[in-house]
């Protein structure tokens, strides 16, 4: 029933972005990087991007069952319903009554809030580092008594393979490696020799993917986007995040409520529950928050799985417990975009409605998403012959050069190929434009037509666009 419950409740919080073109620009492009690897580019050789390749290989296995959105929008849901499975079964160790199920369903009830109704990169890795979490508590008893169980070297595998869709989870499989060693250590077991057991299973996953890029003679390209260009990002562009900080902090107020009161609370006669676990887990999911200091809605969505859990432990202590937890998750659903059916079909039917016209006006035309959807590259089936395929590496202003290639040089090839049809937004400032390419481009399209306009509505922002056409 528990497991039922998830699944549905998991519909009912993502229905409305099911099918939906328009959700997330970051989701669109993940799609078009599955498409393309079937065509056989590669990751950030002929696809360029600095998410790790545990997110394209995912896309690219999700992109066998079709190019439409709901293929990757499904597998978004199966695993947000598996994760939440997990933090049910996690807190049902220590609380019974309604916490484990409060608490599997608090989570699915965060992610739409922070922009996770979709397959953000968080929704995927997330099951694999609460998979982890579960073995490691499942085997604390043998770790305890100075053994290293194989669940556990597995479970440092699925930590592991957490940090290839996204480098930051590595302060949650950090901290559940040392939490792992430190067990074991006192229950016995030799220190240098466990470390560099759980320390090999961890690192294994992304060492096999760099070694396999090493043989192929394509390693540079991948160490530079998975290490320089993440080093060379800017922190703060706009001087706010402060101000972003404020933000996240108010709109994650309820689950942050819950689990430092869980946390705070006094070991009741039958908790069994770690606190200390759940304290370190909590700290990990902030610090992986403060690395990347941009702070956009989504960068909270891996910190809703240990304060999910550590809510559990709240959610279980009696009616109390039960009544500020089933709150909580009647507030993030009713405030989220969760029940926003209409809005989010309307804001894909545009999207898709722009696909038409171009279709219909000008079949197979090579087509430039300067700004804007770029899911009409998946619609068209037409895309820029350049490896900056992700439109915000071109026109942001503080990604100019962030690849192993010339930003201006993709941009002059992309021109050079003449494209038919080109989308961009309507009167965007200036300083929100990359000001080597943003000239380029518009100097083009003024030799273009207006073939239409429209909004761009993704989850947490609306954008007029622009329509050029017979360029």
């Amino acid at each position: 029933m528990l497991a039922l419950w998830l699944a549905l409740f998991a519909l009912v919080t993502r229905y409305a972005v099911l099918g939906d073109v328009a959700y997330f620009n970051d989701e669109s492009f993940y799609l078009l990087a599955g498409q393309k690897l079937h065509h056989g580019l590669l990751p950030y050789v002929g696809v360029w991007d600095r998410k790790g390749p545990g997110l394209f290989l995912t896309y690219y296995l999700l992109t066998f069952f079709g190019p439409q959105p709901w293929a990757y929008q499904l597998g978004a849901l199966l695993s947000a319903g598996a994760t939440a499975l997990l933090v049910a079964l996690i807190v049902r160790r220590w609380a019974g009554g309604w916490g484990p199920a409060l608490a599997g369903t608090l989570y699915l009830a965060t992610l739409p809030m922070f922009g996770g109704a979709g397959g953000q990169t968080p929704v995927f890795y997330n099951f694999w580092m609460a998979l982890a979490a579960w073995a490691v508590l499942n085997a604390d008893g043998e770790l305890a008594a100075g053994r290293v169980p194989r669940g556990v070297l597995w479970a440092m595998a699925s930590a592991g393979f957490a940090i290839t869709f996204k480098q930051c989870a590595v302060a949650e499989a950090g901290f559940l490696g040392l939490w792992t060693l430190h067990r074991a250590w006192r229950g016995g077991a030799p220190l240098l020799p466990t470390a560099l057991r759980l320390a090999a299973c961890g690192i294994a996953p992304y060492a096999l993917f760099a070694l396999g890029y090493a043989l192929i003679g394509h390693f540079a390209e991948f160490w530079h986007a998975m290490v320089t260009a993440n080093l060379n990002k800017p922190v703060d562009p706009w001087g706010d995040h402060w101000s972003r900080i404020r933000a996240l902090a108010q709109t994650a107020s309820p689950a942050l409520v819950l689990a430092a009161l869980g946390l705070l609370l006094p070991r009741g006669r039958d908790d069994a529950a770690p606190r200390a676990f759940l304290i370190g887990w909590v700290l990990a999911g902030l610090a992986g928050v403060a690395m990347l200091p941009n702070f956009y809605d989504h960068y909270l969505l891996p910190l809703m799985l240990p304060l999910a859990v550590a809510a559990g432990r709240l959610m279980g202590r009696g009616t109390l417990g039960m009544f500020a937890g089933g709150l909580a998750v009647f507030i993030f659903t009713l405030a989220s975009p969760a029940l926003e059916v209409t809005k989010r079909h309307r804001a894909s039917a545009e999207i898709r409605k722009v696909a038409a016209l171009i279709a219909a006006r000008q079949p197979n035309a090579r087509l430039l998403v300067y700004e804007g959807p770029m899911a009409l590259y998946s619609l068209t089936g037409q895309s820029p012959p350049s490896p900056l395929l992700d439109n915000f590496h071109l026109y942001f202003p503080f990604e100019h050069d962030t690849s192993h290639l010339s930003t201006m040089a993709e941009m002059r090839r992309i021109l050079a190929w003449h494209p038919q049809v080109v989308v961009t937004y309507a009167d965007y400032p200036a300083a929100w434009e990359n000001p080597h390419t943003a000239p380029l481009v518009h100097a083009y399209t003024a030799h273009c037509k207006v073939w239409a306009r429209a909004s761009f509505t993704e989850a947490v922002q609306t954008t007029p666009i622009v329509i050029y056409g017979d360029c």
